[in-house]
């Protein structure tokens, strides 16, 4: 096929951008994407989280197999920690 059987385009005028409609689409992925981040922060903490508990479990654990007299201070750290970690509103 020739470039002389092709069917030329009429000249269109371009579109203009509508300058309202960009700014809400933006305030919106704005949001969205802060959404996002905070979900993401979220489960990155509570990860955290669930990691320092097993590992202060399996610590307490240890410690009771060697000392059983200090169970319970074993379980007011491993508590102490919960406790942190579910209040503080730093790491949320």
């Amino acid at each position: 096929m020739t470039s002389r059987h092709l069917v030329r385009r009429q000249p269109t005028t371009p579109v203009q951008p509508d300058h309202l409609l960009n700014a809400q689409v933006g305030d919106v992925e704005r949001i969205g994407v802060v959404s996002v981040a905070r979900i993401q922060a979220g489960t990155f903490v509570t990860s955290v989280a669930m990691q320092n508990a097993c590992m202060l479990s399996r610590a307490a654990n240890a410690a009771f197999k060697v000392s059983p007299m200090g169970e319970e201070m074993y379980q007011s750290i491993l508590m102490a920690y919960g406790s942190l970690a579910v209040t503080d509103e730093k790491l949320a």
